[in-house]
């Protein structure tokens, strides 16, 4: 995992907007498949504006056609192997729920364009592009349902999922994320189904766009997304622990948003129980990220 000042990074990023993404090479032969517990992993390649890319498939192992593809963007300074232990999605796929994909970024690094971040951002990696490609081979790979196609985005990785949807907003039905806010408005964007969630003691996002605190820049985000979605009225609200989860439905093209506010938690990613890996923060299995995120997003379905 990383070490601390890899945490200190975290604050995620992506790539600058392309007019058209390069069309991938095709993927080369999959690695030898690890069967672990009840799913398959396996490596996939691509090679997308000449560079060669990887990510991780993880399916059922008695795997059956048409389940929802979820796309998981790690954070920054951690690997793609890392977040699967640490995001908590991998039951779901253990459960025949759904085929699951962990793209890898450059130097454990994502170009979430606007200036951010690391080598991935410095050097501009078109990763939207990737991300893009990664769902077109992943889709086809597991045979997948294309209109339940979701995106989670932790820090680095958050940041990259706003830019990637507001690039290709047709791909997804939803989107959910962790510690970030947009680093810019969509102009124009389409109405997305979206889950927006940190901590009230976040310090990365407390500083994002000038905001006096974590709690203000998450509700300047999910009221931007209000406006995007045409979501009316005063949402649902309801309290577990440490989350207050409030939800509007009813939002243009049957779309729906959500708010997941962590009292008191920080950067850390919210967990069910206490696990051995690091920059975690143990909830409950209800107010866990991965718990709340998935209900959210499995009740999404493009039209």
């Amino acid at each position: 995992m990383a070490c601390l000042a890899a945490f200190v990074a975290l604050a995620a990023c992506a790539a600058p907007a392309a007019s058209a993404p390069p069309a991938p090479a095709a993927h080369t032969a999959p690695a030898q498949p690890a069967v672990t517990g009840a799913t398959t992993t396996v490596q996939r390649h691509l090679t997308v504006a000449g560079t060669k890319r990887t990510y991780l498939a993880v399916g059922p192992s008695l795997h059956h056609k048409g389940l929802p593809l979820l796309v998981v963007l790690h954070g920054r300074g951690i690997t793609a192997q890392q977040e699967s232990a640490r995001t908590g999605f991998l039951p779901y796929a253990q459960r025949g729920l759904a085929d699951i994909v962990y793209p890898s970024g450059i130097s454990q690094s994502w170009n979430a364009g606007h200036g951010c971040c690391g080598v991935a951002g410095r050097e501009g990696v078109p990763d939207t592009a990737f991300v893009t490609a990664v769902v077109s081979d992943a889709s086809q790979y597991f045979a997948s349902d294309p209109r339940r196609v979701y995106l989670v985005g932790y820090s680095n990785g958050a940041k990259l999922s706003f830019e990637e949807v507001c690039e290709h907003p047709g791909i997804f039905a939803g989107i959910a994320t962790y510690g970030a806010v947009p680093l810019a408005d969509c102009p124009g964007g389409e109405p997305v189904s979206a889950l927006l969630a940190a901590g009230t003691a976040d310090p990365f996002v407390r500083t994002e766009r000038g905001s006096p605190s974590a709690t203000a820049a998450l509700a300047q985000a999910v009221s931007q997304w209000q406006r995007r979605d045409s979501c009316p009225g005063v949402p649902s609200t309801s309290h577990t622990g440490p989350l207050t989860l409030s939800t509007w439905t009813g939002c243009a093209t049957g779309t729906q948003l959500a708010s997941a506010v962590y009292n008191g938690l920080t950067h850390y990613w919210p967990t069910a129980g206490h696990t051995s890996a690091p920059y975690t923060t143990a909830v409950s299995e209800q107010a866990a990220a991965a718990t709340v995120m998935w209900d959210f997003l499995s009740r999404q379905r493009l039209a």
